[in-house]
């Protein structure tokens, strides 16, 4: 696993305009804490022990506010050249303290990841680079269909795809780094590491501070929101052993297990996202759906539980549409319609299939279903997606900063 770190937090952070003339750009607050602690934090939840932060700009400010790492679980080190010095000089400065394979990370962008899928990913690749990539309409990546990246230096409308840092670099890629003042990206381009690139899609919306309209954005984001995302048969309510579907309200029997945990947290909002396979197969019609759903939503008031929306997948059981799990479609419907972070929340589901939509949504997921069906043999991350205890997390939900 991946227990190394590496930051570039040198520049000037200028298209900030004012904000950044007193305090460098991993110093803007977001949501009552500097962008860059919340970068630390994700670090740590993903179990990485070092950090190097590669600061330049104003970088005292930096240095007294996060110290040694300590107070934040971590061992941080610095590396200090100033701003007009470019990433790849940077990081060739510290790559006789770095002994492992690491991750690069960018001090302004902030993305839901999973890095232990991540790192799955750059292991079975046989990776020197694994780029985490989104989608753009004039992009510098051109994505093969087996994930090999081939890396442009301009953008084009021909190429799909940029990397947004937490990129897995293999060790072996620092001993191309010399003491040029280019920037890092200069290496990707050359012919022996090209051909050693992957790309593993992010399909999360990504978050930037790089300029005033993304910051506003991003503190959206941050802001406190006490969303859980639930699944609905199995959980909220008891499947019916008779009928493959509930077609019908009287159908209906809720969970009074889940519910009596559920009301203990009244500040808790609910997001039920549910594969309903029978609209497709025509054995539930869309208006009992619906009567269904009122019903759930008012029985679940009556004990104090507020769910918010239901997000439904109507597709065949046989589809693989993307919002069918366990593909992660309506998790990020859910999550950029009302502005959540998917890797500070988690899923309550009672099936394999809501343990795999959960690892692909990056986020985590409790289990609450029969533990000796669930088999998680073929991929050994998925177990990192788990969370242990629904009653515990719904209270560390309630009381946390997110």
């Amino acid at each position: 696993m991946i227990k190394t770190a590496v930051i570039f937090c040198g520049g000037y952070g200028k298209r900030l305009g004012a904000i950044t003339k007193k305090i460098p750009k991993p110093m803007v607050m977001v949501a009552g804490k500097p962008f860059l602690e919340h970068l630390l934090i994700q670090l740590k939840e993903n179990k990485i022990k070092k950090v190097f932060l590669l600061v330049g700009y104003k970088k005292n400010k930096i240095i007294n506010y996060f110290k040694d790492g300590r107070k934040f679980g971590l061992k941080i080190e610095y590396s200090y050249n100033p701003p007009a010095y470019e990433t790849g000089f940077r990081l060739n400065c510290i790559k006789n303290k770095i002994s492992e394979d690491f991750l690069i990370l960018y001090c302004d962008n902030y993305c839901p990841i999973n890095l232990s899928k991540n790192y799955f990913f750059f292991k079975k690749k046989k990776s020197i680079l694994t780029f985490s990539i989104v989608k753009k309409k004039y992009g510098n990546i051109y994505l093969s269909k087996d994930n090999n990246v081939k890396y442009f230096s301009t953008r084009s409308i021909k190429n799909k795809y940029v990397e947004i840092g937490y990129i897995i670099v293999k060790k072996s890629f620092l001993k191309n780094l010399n003491s040029d003042n280019i920037k890092l990206n200069k290496y990707f381009v050359k012919k022996k590491i090209n051909k050693k690139i992957h790309g593993l899609k992010i399909f999360n919306s990504y978050l930037s501070i790089s300029e005033k309209k993304r910051l506003d954005e991003t503190r959206k984001f941050f802001k406190k929101k006490n969303f859980v995302l639930i699944d609905r048969d199995g959980v909220l309510n008891i499947k019916n052993p008779d009928y493959r579907y509930i077609r019908k309200v009287h159908e209906l029997k809720m969970n009074k297990k889940i519910i009596s945990i559920l009301k203990k947290f009244p500040k808790i909002t609910y997001i039920c996202i549910t594969n309903q396979a029978g609209i497709a197969t025509k054995e539930i019609k869309q208006h009992n759906l619906n009567k269904i759903h009122l019903n759930m939503k008012m029985e679940l008031k009556k004990n104090g539980i507020k769910l918010k929306q239901f997000f439904v997948s109507k597709h065949h059981y046989n589809s693989n549409n993307f919002n069918r799990k366990p593909n992660p479609g309506n998790f990020l419907n859910a999550a950029n319609k009302y502005k959540i972070l998917l890797d500070k929340t988690f899923y309550i589901g009672d099936d394999l299939r809501d343990v795999i939509a959960s690892y692909n949504a990056n986020t985590k997921c409790i289990f609450v279903g029969n533990k000796k069906k669930l088999k998680l043999n073929k991929n050994k991350y998925l177990k990192n997606t788990l969370l242990a205890n629904l009653e515990k997390s719904l209270y560390l939900k309630t009381f946390s900063d997110y």
